[in-house]
């Protein structure tokens, strides 16, 4: 081969390397941004300042949200809901309801609005080694999420400002469940 000609097959190279790298351009093989939008049942580790506590928490919609405690004893059958804004919780036979900004509903808001903020923070997310690390920003403070890449799956959530890190294990599908007594009246 003459020297133009494997001068000529190395520009060609170049150019041809660029154009897939080239600015903006997606590689072919970049994978797609999970769909965060989904519904689905997640156990939560949760450490807020210096409680401990596990939870299943249920995404059933975009703006509700319930979390069932498991730990510790004291907390155990504690069903949290929230929905537009709204708080309740319920023990038994008890049941309250709380300003969307108290204490008492600080860190389950912040978990629901953390992850429903998911899809509109994304883009901006990195990758290493199978890990999507999302960072966002609720009332001004910091808060990073990681999800697992192919699927996301959440991983961890974690807001300095308010001491709360959040380690999610066992994500499951949600589907609505309505008892049969309920069926009856809707068809």
């Amino acid at each position: 081969m003459s020297f133009k000609l494997k001068k000529a097959a190395a520009a060609l190279a170049v150019a041809g390397t660029l154009t897939l790298c080239g600015c903006g351009a997606k590689l072919p093989f970049t994978q797609k941004t999970p769909n965060f939008d989904s519904t689905y049942t997640v156990t939560a580790d949760i450490t807020y300042d210096k409680i401990k506590a596990k939870a299943d928490i249920t995404r059933v919609s975009s703006d509700e949200w319930e979390m069932k405690f498991i730990e510790p004893k004291q907390l155990n059958g504690l069903s949290v809901k929230l929905n537009n804004n709204k708080y309740s919780a319920s023990l038994g036979g008890l049941s309250f309801s709380a300003e969307h900004n108290s204490v008492y509903s600080a860190a389950p808001q912040i978990i629901a609005k953390a992850i429903s903020s998911l899809s509109n923070s994304a883009d901006s997310a990195t990758s290493s080694d199978g890990v999507l690390t999302i960072n966002t920003e609720l009332d001004g403070k910091r808060v990073t999420i990681t999800a697992n890449e192919r699927n996301g799956e959440l991983i961890s959530l974690k807001c300095p400002h308010h001491k709360l890190s959040v380690n999610f294990s066992e994500q499951k599908p949600y589907t609505l469940v309505i008892p049969d007594e309920d069926k009856a009246t809707i068809n």
